[in-house]
């Protein structure tokens, strides 16, 4: 997957939204598998991770986009570009 755990950390503190509530976006019945995403431990379907996205307010198909066209997996994408609150 493109995504990695770091990917995941800055979206979901970037809108604020703790592991938990993340977990219900992503539709899984603990916080421990979100948890073990963020250590890039498994990763989150495409689906899920588009309703993570879209929950935490995030044009969903302009920040797939964007982790799609960054150079490597290290670099980091500007979140604001896609989030709907900024």
């Amino acid at each position: 997957m493109f995504i990695t755990g770091k990917d995941l950390r800055r979206m979901r503190r970037k809108a604020g939204m703790t592991t938990m509530q993340m977990a219900k976006l992503a539709g899984v019945k603990t916080r421990k598998t979100y948890e073990n995403w963020e250590k890039d431990i498994g990763a989150p379907s495409m689906n899920q991770f588009l309703a993570m996205a879209i929950g935490c307010q995030f044009n969903a198909m302009k920040l797939v986009t964007m982790y799609l066209e960054r150079r490597t997996l290290e670099d980091e994408v500007n979140l604001s570009e896609a989030h709907l609150k900024s």
